[in-house]
């Protein structure tokens, strides 16, 4: 099994939910899982490299 890569995103909380953050990286408005997102102080979102391509963030 391929090791999964995790990348760091710059971007604001617009809407949060039990399950999910709607997030803004400036330009991307997108909804991401708190199941496979981590959410960090320095206002940064710690997730897989995958879900930030499917989610248009890279």
């Amino acid at each position: 099994m391929p090791k999964r890569e995790l990348i760091d995103i710059a971007a604001e909380v617009m809407v949060e939910t039990q399950r999910a953050f709607k997030i803004f990286d400036g330009k991307t408005t997108e909804w991401v899982p708190k199941s496979q997102v981590e959410r960090n102080d320095d206002g940064t979102f710690t997730m897989p490299e995958s879900l930030a391509k499917e989610k248009g963030f890279i």
